[in-house]
């Protein structure tokens, strides 16, 4: 299945003719100084939740019972994880695996996105040996300082 792109003006002017085109796809709708929209079939919806709580139990599943093909697919599926630490990397797989199950319960994936993004931006810190170590310092206490707002 893929994707039909409409403008949002479309839905308003023809709606049956975009409605129709959800029998087979979903429509995004581009719209102006916003964000687009997307439609979709509930029912569609719902198999990709179903399809993703299932992928998020098999995940699980090869974590517990076959940990270091686990730690092969992390390292494949997120090459840069290959920066952090070993014990992080760790950290990285037992956060992710926790957030994708929780988020499949609540069908909200915001935390899985943040959870990608914030251990990139550590991984990317690691990368950088001349960072890492500017960052690994203590922080002088007694020196100047800048209150954040």
């Amino acid at each position: 299945m893929y994707v039909i792109e409409r403008p949002f003006s479309d839905l308003l002017r023809k709606p049956n003719d975009v409605v129709a085109e959800l029998d087979e796809h979903d429509v995004v709708l581009r719209r102006r100084n916003a964000p687009a929209l997307r439609l979709s079939r509930e029912i569609r919806q719902q198999g990709r939740g179903e399809a993703f709580e299932s992928l998020t139990r098999l995940l699980r599943n090869l974590a517990v019972h076959s940990p270091a093909a686990f730690d092969s697919a992390v390292e494949d599926g997120f090459p840069w994880a290959t920066f952090l630490p070993e014990p992080e990397r760790r950290l990285f797989a037992a956060e992710l695996t926790r957030t994708l199950a929780a988020s499949a319960t609540v069908d909200n994936f915001a935390l899985v996105v943040q959870v990608l993004q914030e251990w990139k931006a550590t991984a990317e810190i690691h990368a950088d040996r001349q960072l890492s170590a500017r960052l690994s310092q203590p922080i002088d206490a007694a020196g100047d300082h800048i209150v954040a707002p």
